[in-house]
């Protein structure tokens, strides 16, 4: 209890036990009531103010919530939660849950690497300055090495948006009083040709190390360049190609990408090594792009796909060898039992078909006496490889056959009447004999068969004395 709360209580006892009558005057009260005014409005009230700033140093429960600020953005809710518009922290944040509702926004790049804050910093000459680095919470240690090569960054915070960049090596590292020594590069041997000296309250990263292998990787995000990379091997300030193991993202300017065919504001992976269960490839409108697959000999029993299989789990178009040729599945399933032909369009022939064979045959010898009766069936044999084309495979329409003799209208005639003959046709020396044939006239038969993925073949077949 304090002086004057001592003063105010005898005072009030000595009313309260008062026996004389009418002691207790109106003036006596009145200075009571004055008295306790003159305390509730002193500065050592234990009440807090609601006319002039205030403070206590006891705890204080606000168990229905308070809201702070005249805009009152401010919330202290009952839940145990805040709502405020902003938050500024000078030091760190620490957070057992961190939530982030809309969008969680990076701006220039984010590293995966050792990262500290600088607190303060000497001046050390030639180069050389001693980095006081910021605890983070009471255990916080320095985590740079002796020979780190150091990145640090600062936003001059202009309209274009400039940076100033200070690289520095590490020297020597202090864990009692959380600092380092460190030696700032030439600007010759650093980006852009300029280094500029540390600034309090910068972050600086763990960019390499000089000499330890364990320490030369690091891993970061640049929503600037537009890519995730990862470089290994560094020890300087300046990278070269060596240096990119990976990334993901718009290509930098590598010389082994110069001259390959991609475009440079598309993105891509690129590492020194893939491994992988499943490759899906697309062309660059999104269609999936098919792997051959080479199926060995026709298997009469197996269905054929040019799609997905999902055992695979691949885009593949089966490939199978048939009579001497290579064929290509060019349906989403074959028929099992047909086999790959010309003129069958779940199949398309990749190989063989320039070893095509084109003969006509007489079924009844091929020497025939002049002025005898005879017949015969000229049979137009072509092969493509070891496969012997029917009609079903070349299509009716696409065998003509013609007489060849110095009667040209009986020629055509002739043409007309043995249009849909096919791949055989009836000779006699009663009825396609021309007039006055006889020993040394020329004649002969010859057919023409298109097939569209082959060409045109022609043959001939004379008849001679």
């Amino acid at each position: 209890m304090t002086e004057q709360q001592r003063r105010i209580k005898a005072f009030l006892e000595v009313i309260r036990d008062e026996r004389m009558t009418h002691a207790n005057t109106a003036t006596r009260i009145g200075n009571a009531l004055i008295m306790l005014l003159e305390y509730f409005l002193s500065t050592d009230a234990p009440f807090l103010r609601k006319d002039q700033a205030d403070g206590t140093d006891y705890l204080l429960s606000l168990l229905g919530g308070a809201v702070i600020g005249e805009s009152k953005n401010i919330r202290l809710n009952p839940d145990g939660s805040i709502t405020c518009g902003s938050i500024f922290v000078e030091g760190s944040a620490v957070f057992t849950e961190l939530v982030i509702n809309h969008q969680n926004v990076l701006e220039g790049d984010t590293y995966f690497t050792d990262r500290g804050i600088i607190e303060r910093m000497e001046y050390l000459g030639e180069a050389e300055y001693r980095l006081y680095m910021r605890k983070m919470h009471d255990n916080d240690r320095i985590t740079f090495h002796v020979n780190d090569v150091l990145r640090s960054a600062v936003n001059n915070l202009d309209i274009a948006r400039t940076y100033r960049t200070s690289w520095m090596r590490v020297n020597s590292v202090d864990t009692a009083s959380n600092s380092m020594t460190v030696v700032m590069y030439a600007g010759t041997d650093v980006p852009g040709g300029t280094n500029y000296s540390p600034s309090e309250t910068a972050r600086v990263v763990r960019w390499g190390n000089s000499l330890d292998p364990d320490r030369q990787n690091v891993f970061f995000v640049s929503s600037n360049d537009g890519r995730f990379l990862f470089l290994q091997g560094v020890t300087k300030p300046i990278i070269d190609d060596t240096n990119y193991s990976a990334f993901i993202g718009v290509p930098p300017d590598l010389d082994c990408l110069r001259d390959l065919p991609i475009n440079k504001r598309h993105p891509y992976l690129y590492a020194r090594g893939l491994i992988v269960q499943d490759i899906i490839k697309i062309d660059y409108q999104g269609n999936p792009v098919y792997t051959p697959r080479d199926c060995g000999a026709w298997d009469s029993q197996r269905v054929y796909i040019h799609g997905y299989d999902s055992t695979e789990q691949g885009y593949f178009t089966d490939r199978v060898w048939y009579g001497g040729c290579l064929w290509q599945c060019s349906v989403a399933h074959t028929t099992a039992g047909l086999a790959p032909r010309f003129n069958n369009p779940q199949w398309t022939c990749l190989l063989g078909g320039a070893n095509v064979t084109f003969e006509i045959i007489s079924t009844n010898g091929d020497f025939f006496r002049y002025g005898s009766s005879w017949t015969t069936t000229l049979i137009a044999r072509l092969w493509n490889a070891e496969m012997l084309l029917t009609l079903e495979d070349i299509g009716q329409a696409n065998i003509t056959w013609e007489r060849i003799s110095t009667d040209t209208a009986g020629d055509a005639i002739w043409k007309l009447q043995h249009a849909n003959a096919g791949l055989s046709v009836d000779i006699s020396s009663d009825t396609d004999i021309p007039g006055g044939w006889g020993p040394g006239a020329d004649l002969a038969f010859r057919c023409k068969i298109t097939i569209e993925e082959l060409g045109t073949y022609v043959n001939e077949y004379p008849i001679e004395l």
